[in-house]
C-alpha cells in the first residue's frame, strides 16, 4: 500500500461521504453540508471532481430541507442510462445552530421524527434535480437510505437501505432494526420491491458481483461490529457469510478494484482512531488481514469511508472527522492510494 496524496475535499462539512464514478470518469461525493453529526438543519449536497479526486467543486443539492428540519441520509449512483440518482431522507425540528446540547436532546432531538425519503434524479451532472416522494414506505416504520445505489440483474437498480421500527426519535432505543435493498424495475422511477437482508443489522454496503451474486457489509445494531452477508439470487435471498471487523469498528463501503478483487475500508472508532481496510477475490470471498489506510489523531467523530478506483489504478477514499491534528475543524478528507 502506498500513500500519494492527501487533500481536505469539503472544509466545515460534508459528513457521511460517498463517492460514485461516472460513466464519463468524474467523482461525484454526497454528504450532509453542515459540520455537526445531523443535529442542525441543512442538507445533502453534491460536489464533483474532474481531475481524480484532488479537488472537489460544489455541483448541486439534491433535495432542499423545509424550514426546521434537515435532509442529511441518502443512498446515490447511477441509473442506467448515466442520470444520477439519490433518495434522501432526513429529520423535523432541527434548529438553526447548536448553543446547548441538553437543550438540544431536550427540546429537538426528542421531540423530531424521522422524514419519509425523497428520490431526486440528475439529468445534467448532479447540477439540477427532479426531486419527488419516494413511493415505497412501511406503515408505522421508517426508511433510512443508506450506501448505494447500483445494477443489478435483468436491468434493475438496487438501493440500500435499513428500516427502523419506529418514526419518533423518542422510540429510537428500544425500537426494531433491520436492513435490505430496494429494488426498481424502471431504472430507478419507481421502487417497487423490498428484500431484506437481515435483521439488527443497520448502515449496509451492497456491491453486484455479477448478474446473480451480491455481496453486503452492514453495521450491526449491537455490539457495534461488520456483518458480511451474499446473495447469489440477485439479492432475493441473504445468508451470513463471516464478520467483518472487531467491535466499534464501522461502517465498511465496498469498491470492486479494477483486477476484480473487492475493498472494503471501515472506520476504527476503538484504540487509535483510523481508516482501514481489507480485500477479498473477485467473489468477494478470502479476505485479507486488516491494514491501516490513515490515521486520524485527535478525531472523535469519524469514519465512513467511501471509495473508487480509477483508470490508471489510483485508489481514492473519502472519509469525514470532526476535527484531527493535521486539521481542526468538521472536513472531508481525500486519500488517493494505490494497493
Amino acid at each position: 500500500m502506498k500513500i500519494l496524496e492527501r487533500f481536505v475535499a469539503v472544509d466545515n462539512g460534508c459528513l457521511w461521504p460517498q463517492l460514485r464514478l461516472s460513466p464519463s470518469g468524474e467523482i461525484f461525493m454526497t454528504g450532509f453540508n453542515r459540520p455537526s453529526h445531523g443535529k442542525t438543519q441543512g442538507d445533502v449536497d453534491c460536489w464533483k471532481s474532474a481531475d481524480g479526486g484532488r479537488l472537489f467543486r460544489y455541483a448541486g443539492t439534491p433535495v432542499r430541507h423545509e424550514p426546521g428540519c434537515n435532509r442529511m441520509n441518502n443512498v446515490s449512483g447511477f441509473a442506467r442510462n448515466g442520470d444520477f440518482l439519490t433518495i434522501v431522507s432526513g429529520y423535523s425540528n432541527r434548529p438553526e445552530i447548536i448553543y446547548d446540547d441538553e437543550k438540544y436532546l431536550s427540546e429537538y432531538f426528542y421531540k423530531s421524527e424521522v422524514l419519509a425519503p425523497v428520490s431526486a434524479r440528475s439529468a445534467d451532472g448532479g447540477k439540477t434535480y427532479s426531486p419527488k416522494p419516494l413511493n415505497y414506505c412501511f406503515e408505522g416504520e421508517s426508511i433510512i437510505p443508506f450506501g448505494e445505489i447500483i445494477s443489478i440483474g435483468n436491468g434493475a437498480l438496487a438501493a440500500s437501505i435499513y428500516v427502523l421500527g419506529a418514526v419518533r426519535t423518542v422510540d429510537f432505543r428500544n425500537c426494531t432494526r433491520r436492513a435490505g435493498i430496494l429494488v426498481s424495475r424502471d431504472d430507478g422511477d419507481t421502487w417497487t420491491e423490498f428484500h431484506g437482508i437481515d435483521r439488527d443489522i443497520n448502515e449496509t454496503s451492497i456491491l453486484s458481483i455479477d448478474g446473480a451474486r451480491m455481496i453486503a457489509a452492514a453495521r450491526t445494531a449491537e455490539k457495534q461490529h461488520i456483518k458480511l452477508y451474499t446473495s447469489n439470487d440477485g439479492g432475493f435471498s441473504w445468508k451470513f457469510m463471516e464478520d467483518g471487523s472487531m467491535i466499534n469498528q464501522i461502517p465498511a463501503s465496498l469498491a470492486r478494484l479494477n483486477d476484480g478483487r473487492i475493498l472494503m475500508c471501515y472506520g476504527v472508532r476503538n484504540n487509535q482512531k483510523s481508516i482501514m481496510f481489507r480485500t477479498a477475490d473477485e467473489r468477494g470471498e478470502n479476505w485479507s488481514e486488516p491494514s491501516v489506510l490513515a490515521v486520524l489523531d485527535g478525531a472523535g467523530d469519524m469514519g465512513y469511508p467511501s471509495s473508487v478506483q480509477l483508470g490508471d489504478r489510483t485508489i481514492v477514499t473519502a472519509y469525514y472527522a470532526d476535527g484531527s491534528t493535521m486539521h481542526n475543524r468538521y472536513h472531508t478528507g481525500i486519500i488517493r492510494w494505490e494497493i
